[in-house]
């Protein structure tokens, strides 16, 4: 392999057949590899076939265009499909040195900057609304009819049964709320370019100043602060695997989106719960990681339970935080 000829979908899935590169951890739907190619590594995201797509082509290809020569984003090297009865997505970037912090908390003031990178971007892109969308969507129904809701709420329910009965019950006391406070951040005038999964894990540093964001394969355009309510509450979080909200870590987090972006002490309580949305169960997402491996389901299940255990009292503690923080501003 050359230097000079530059990386191809073809090529990387080559070396990724013959054994010639790294499968990076991982529990999501999607493989990663790392790959040597002419003496650079190269990242290489393999999407699931299930959920690849000539409209998943398009909005990676979009997402790329507005945010290209960015200095924490590792632009597309190559994109294209790969397999002849069901072909998966290919994106192949440079690959990101470095390693992720396990304390997320560190990277707080890194994920805000980042959140105001993407709305500057932001500014004037126009997308086709079947690359608008984000982990909300499904669960609002833009004023139309409240057949999404009930929709994934009943495809899910087989799933939930004996030890996930509780993860039913916390989603039909609490999705009312979630769906009212979601609506109230949504604006049908302009568009977010949204990463998806951006927290603490997702930045990746290999010195001062030098910051990367990985895991791109979400990404899109969103009309609501998606982005910020995840980070929320993966980056505030007191460790991994758990979720009792750290107030320090809250407190920062607010008051650097009040600062950077203008999003009002007022609106934190509605961004958790937008937030939130994102770790109620959707009956596709957990049937595809069953069939990449049987113990991922109920793996995902439990770590969604543990959320919901502790959602009421953190929802409060993002409340108080905020008020205080509004309080000493005034």
């Amino acid at each position: 392999m050359t230097g000079a000829a530059p990386p191809t979908v073809s090529g990387v899935v080559e070396l990724i057949a013959a054994g010639q590169a790294e499968l990076l951890d991982g529990r999501g739907l999607n493989s990663s590899y790392r790959v040597a190619w002419g003496g650079r590594a190269l990242s290489v995201k393999v999407h699931c076939a299930e959920r690849s797509s000539a409209a998943e082509f398009r909005r990676i290809g979009r997402v790329d265009s507005a945010l290209r020569g960015t200095p924490w984003y590792p632009p597309v090297l190559d994109l294209g499909f790969h397999g002849a009865e069901r072909p998966g997505l290919v994106v192949v970037r440079p690959y990101a040195p470095g390693t992720p912090a396990d304390d997320a908390r560190r990277h707080i003031s890194g994920v805000v900057d980042v959140l105001a990178g993407l709305a500057a971007r932001a500014e004037g892109v126009r997308a086709e609304d079947a690359l608008v969308g984000d982990y909300a969507s499904p669960w609002l129904s833009g004023g139309r009819s409240e057949l999404p809701e009930r929709s994934e709420r009943s495809l899910v329910d087989p799933l939930l049964t004996g030890e996930w009965r509780g993860l039913g019950r916390a989603m039909d006391a609490h999705l009312p709320e979630l769906r009212r406070g979601a609506a109230r951040l949504t604006s049908a005038d302009g568009l977010l370019v949204h990463h998806g999964d951006l927290h603490g894990r997702n930045l990746i540093s290999d010195g001062p100043g030098r910051l990367t964001v990985i895991d791109w394969d979400e990404a899109g355009f969103s009309r609501r602060p998606a982005d910020a309510g995840k980070a929320l509450w993966l980056s505030c979080r007191q460790g991994r695997g758990d979720f009792a909200l750290d107030r320090e870590a809250v407190g920062l987090f607010l008051g650097r989106l009040h600062s950077r972006l203008g999003l009002p002490y007022s609106g934190a309580r509605d961004l958790a719960r937008l937030g939130a949305l994102w770790f109620l169960p959707r009956h596709g997402h957990v049937t595809l990681l069953e069939r990449r491996d049987a113990s991922l389901g109920a793996w995902y299940l439990g770590w969604l339970l543990r959320f919901w255990t502790r959602f009421r009292g953190n929802l409060d503690l993002v409340a108080r935080t905020a008020a205080e923080l509004e309080a000493g501003a005034s």
